[in-house]
């Protein structure tokens, strides 16, 4: 029987009160009322979210003022993904059982409720603002790319070949039957992003990306065999946070819904294909990939050469691909954030992939 609320409006202060409390977030004061604002036009497709603003009854030193809610939302695709992908399994998983011993920064959760019979779940976590929001149209900084990199190093190196992952059914395998989906929708995506790129995809990339149709779960099957750890899965501007001018703390990530068990390469790929300016890319690109190999190994992390890690970026880069292509392939083109954010990412991604000439160690068929 679910406990929470399954939806924004059945969010009540008595309810925020209680959680808060059992959180050890509030005493003594109650949640007295509290308005529910949207983040903003396309966000949260695969949730229901909303930033709740608190007020109390009294006093209420160092309760948080300000909260981000996180639901399932009621739009049927969304709740059809989430069967196959296991999204809010996933996310709640990982505040339940990951984040409290992970050194990556995340906002912290003052309740989580996931009911497996009908995949209702909410989460109330801390609001980040008025941290800085990376933005993936205008890219990051190098300043900012390294700060993340080391910060992921810090979650790849803490489950980097962890004993307890096996035991983490909830959280797929970058290979299990339900990420091989990847390729029939890749397959039946991979028309539209051709008619949308028209002449800005090269004949090489175009040949590269039907290529990559009958590959995919090959492709995942090679990244599956490298070394093994929890990896964000969605490691890009957009869902990172930065604090300027403090040196300590300065970064966070959120949105863990596509997190899996995979190689620690794929999100310094799909972050460094993804989320920088081409040239930015190419004229750090080592630089950056040092970064993250030098934090892996200082963490504790070991066995993996910078040349290793150098191909897995390669190999990692190639897969990544994917990801814009179903982006762009289930676009909709109503949303004008989406369809710059998309176009930007495909762009960054096929030119890293020729580049780095990622389209040779796409496996044989």
């Amino acid at each position: 029987m679910t406990t929470f609320p399954t939806t924004v409006e059945a969010i009540t202060p008595q309810w925020l009160t209680q959680v808060l409390r059992d959180s050890g977030a509030l005493s003594g004061a109650s949640v007295a009322s509290f308005e529910a604002a949207p983040l903003g036009f396309g966000v949260g497709f695969m949730s229901a979210m909303r930033r709740l603003s608190l007020t109390y009854d009294g006093p209420a030193p160092g309760a948080p003022t300000s909260l981000i809610a996180k639901l399932a939302p009621s739009h049927p695709g969304a709740r059809e993904i989430d069967g196959v992908f296991q999204f809010y399994e996933k996310e709640t998983g990982f505040y339940r059982e990951i984040a409290p011993s992970t050194p990556i920064r995340t906002p912290r959760a003052f309740h989580v409720g996931f009911e497996p019979g009908t995949h209702d779940f909410v989460l109330l976590l801390e609001d980040m603002a008025p941290a800085r929001n990376g933005d993936q149209i205008d890219g990051l900084s190098v300043t900012d790319a390294a700060d993340a990199l080391k910060a992921a190093a810090g979650l790849h190196a803490r489950w980097w070949g962890d004993p307890a992952l096996p035991g983490l059914d909830w959280l797929l395998t970058i290979n299990s039957p339900s990420m091989r989906a990847l390729e029939p929708v890749y397959q039946q995506c991979w028309p539209a992003v051709v008619d949308f790129m028209g002449d800005r995809m090269s004949p090489q990339m175009r040949r590269i990306g039907d290529r990559m149709a009958t590959r995919v779960a090959a492709l995942l099957d090679l990244v599956a065999d490298r070394p093994r750890t929890v990896i964000h899965g969605d490691y890009r501007a957009d869902n990172m946070f930065f604090r300027d001018g403090q040196p300590e703390d300065r970064f966070a990530v959120v949105d863990w819904q596509v997190m899996l068990q995979g190689s620690s390469a794929f999100d310094v790929a799909y972050m460094l294909t993804g989320s920088l300016d081409v040239d930015l890319r190419r004229r750090h690109e080592a630089e950056l990939l040092a970064i993250h190999h030098g934090a892996l190994m200082a963490a504790g992390a070991g066995g993996y050469s910078l040349a290793d890690a150098t191909e897995d970026y390669r190999l990692c880069a190639m897969l990544g691909w994917c990801w814009p292509v179903v982006a762009i392939g289930s676009l909709d083109m109503d949303n004008e954030r989406g369809v710059k954010l998309n176009t930007a990412w495909t762009q960054r991604a096929m030119t890293a992939v020729l580049d780095l000439d990622a389209g040779a160690l796409i496996p044989e068929g």
